[in-house]
Parts: C-alpha cells; structure tokens; sequence
C-alpha cells in the first residue's frame, strides 16, 4: 500500500488501512472501494492523507507508533475522563467556563475524572513502546477536530515516551512525564467547549484568556492529588520558551538536557515540559492543530521545530528528536533529488521501510524520472551518504 494525500483520491481506489472517524468506530474498512460519496466524506471530517492498496506495493505495511488495542484503551480512558470533566463544568456555570477562584475554592468537585484509570493507560502505552523496540517516530493516528482533544493527548505522550527513553529516564520518570503528557490540555476544558479547539482557530482578542489553560491544568491537578508536583509543573510549563517569552510565567531554560528533574527548583522551566513542548509541536504540525492552520510533512515540521531550538525549544531535546523522527513516513512516495547509487536521480519510490537513520529508508522505485512506470525494485538507501529525497504526497 502506499500513503497519498486526499487530493490525490480517484474513484476506483482500495482503501489499505481502516479509517476511525473516533474510538473504535470505523469510519470506512480497509478494502473498500473508494467512490465520490466516500471521498467526499474523508474530506468532510478532515483527514490529510490516507493509504491505498496498489500493485507493486503490496509489502508496504505501516505500523502506528503504539499497537491498535494500546491506542483504544487509552484514548477511550481519556475522552471519558475529559467528557465527565466537561459535564462538571457546564452544570457548575452557565457560561460553561470557571474561573481561577472557582477552580482553586472547589476542588472536590473540579478535578481529573478517572486519575488511576489514566495512570493505566499511561502504563500501557509506556509498555507498548517497550515491549515492540520502538524507537523512532514514524506512523501515529492523525488528528481531526472531532478527536482533537482525546487523539492529540495520547499521542503527545507516546512521542514523549519515545524522546525520554533516548535520555535513560526510569519508568517512574516515564509515568510521571506520560501523565503529564496525557493531561497538558487539560485545562483547556475549564475555559469552555469554544477553546477545544486548534490554536490557529482562537481569535486574537482572546488569546490572553486562552494562555491561562496551563495555569488551569495546574490547578486542576492540585486539586485531583497534591502528591502529583512534577506532572502539574510540567502541565503549567509546557508553553514556556527557553528565552522566556513563552506563558504563563515567562519562565526561561538552560537548553541542557532533561536528565535533572529536579531543575524547577532553581526557577527553570521542568524538564517534562521540555520534552512535552516538542512532542505537541511536532503533532500539531503534521496534523494542523497547532498556531498553523495547514499540515505541515514530518521533514518540514522537524526544519521548524529545529529553526526554533535554543530560542523556544530546548536545544538538546531538538537534536535527539530530529535523530528518531522518520522524515518519509513508511508508505510515503518520494522521488531522489540525489544519490550516491549512480543512475538513481530522478527515480521515484515508495517507502517500504525504515531503516537506522530517519532519513534513509529503504525505498520500492517504481518510476523513471519522466514517470514511466518500470518493475518495481527494493533499494535500501540506509548507507548512502549523499541521498536527498523529495516528498511527493
């Protein structure tokens, strides 16, 4: 199978993966036929690309950074948790928001539904990327508005799982930071249902409103168990910037790896939240959730997210991402820009696999560069020194 945007659909095309529209409902089944009417409603709910069946192609097989029955679990342990905490709120005001004061006076009733459940989950998504050897960052469920809030948070945890394990955190360092990861939105759902919603949707007028959901987050853990410090700092500092222009608190970074987790004490932003703030990054570009409205691919995401390193991000947590994130996703068609395989250039392929550098898959060329169609071959490029590609869709 290959991965193609949704412009690219025809009729006539084999879906390859099973699309869900949200938990553990199907919103099409790998081997349908595409038509008018299916393409027409991929569209509507907002998916970027899909995968296809197509010969030649047939041992191309992506897997999700965590297995289908881990990512079910914890998605339905968070959309529920984050659906009864929205029920608090909206029976609590009228306005279906809370105010700091509020949050801060009711904390029996204004907390996190279901925290061990989600403690659960965490375990398992951690246990997931253990068990499987994961370690680089190349297919994870997409984001769409219906799953924004619930699909985001867990796979901002598993990208963060996957980046903390590269720093030899412990697995209580992996909990903490995991639930952490799962609850940094959080907050968001105390301001309202019309703030659940990707960054680039928020009016300008508001913004200063909107910053307030980490210190909401916060609260929100306080409340739940006081116990929890270093999640609840990591949710309030996952916004900060290393030069200290991020919010709520300005706070700055000392761009040194996150191996000390005690560096909050000396007024620095946590080192969580270090690794959060790219996780989330990278997911909203790819996605469009984030302050860009448009999905960016995972090379061009990675060039923003190191563009920014040092001034927004901390440096040394950049340089261990852009070492595990897959530029060309598994399923991805790519033409060679240049290769030290003479006789190569111009050629295009499909990534089959990923190999042990991000940016030198292992292709199956397909096309002469005029877009003839030639016999399929398997090239592994993971050696090649001086392989440029470009992606196509």
């Amino acid at each position: 199978m290959r991965r193609i945007s949704l412009d690219e659909l025809k009729p006539g095309m084999v879906l390859g993966r099973s699309i869900f529209s949200g938990l553990n409902a199907i919103l099409l089944a790998a081997g349908q036929t595409l038509d008018d009417r299916y393409i027409t409603l991929l569209h509507k709910h907002g998916f970027g690309y899909i995968y296809v069946e197509e010969n030649g192609f047939e041992d191309v097989n992506p897997q999700d950074v965590l297995s289908d029955v881990s990512r079910r679990i914890a998605e339905a342990t968070v959309r529920d948790g984050f659906d009864q905490l929205r029920d608090v709120v909206r029976l609590e005001s009228e306005a279906g928001k809370i105010t700091r004061e509020f949050l801060e006076e009711h904390a029996d009733i204004l907390n996190v539904p279901q925290i061990d459940e989600m403690s659960m989950a965490v375990s398992t998504i951690i246990r997931d990327i253990v068990n499987r050897s994961v370690g680089l960052v190349d297919v994870f469920a997409q984001v769409t508005g219906a799953t924004y809030m619930y699909r985001h948070a867990v796979n901002v945890v598993s990208l963060s799982v996957l980046l903390a394990r590269q720093f030899g955190y412990t697995n209580r360092q992996l909990r903490e930071l995991g639930m952490a990861a799962l609850l940094h939105e959080v907050g968001k759902i105390t301001l309202g249902d019309e703030y659940l919603i990707p960054e680039h949707m928020i009016p300008d007028d508001e913004a200063d409103f909107y910053r307030e959901y980490p210190t909401y987050g916060f609260i929100l853990m306080h409340n739940t168990n006081p116990a929890l410090k270093a999640e609840r700092l990591a949710i309030l500092h996952h916004r900060e910037w290393q030069d200290g222009g991020g919010w709520p608190q300005g706070l700055h970074g000392d761009n040194q790896p996150p191996t000390r987790i005690d560096s909050h004490e000396q007024g620095l932003i946590h080192r969580y939240a270090e690794i959060i703030a790219v996780a989330s990054a990278y997911d909203n570009l790819v996605n469009g959730t984030g302050e860009l409205p448009q999905r960016l691919q995972p090379a061009d995401a990675l060039a923003l997210i190191m563009a920014l390193s040092r001034k927004c991000f901390n440096q040394a947590v950049c340089q261990v991402f852009s070492r595990i994130v897959c530029l060309y996703p598994t399923g991805a068609m790519v033409q060679i820009q240049e290769s030290s395989s003479f006789g190569f250039e111009g050629y295009y392929g499909v990534v089959k696999d990923q190999s042990h550098d991000p940016a030198r898959p292992v292709l199956i060329l397909y096309a002469d560069p005029r877009g003839r169609r030639v016999r399929p071959k398997t090239l592994d490029f993971s050696h090649d020194p001086d392989l440029r590609l470009r992606i196509m869709s």
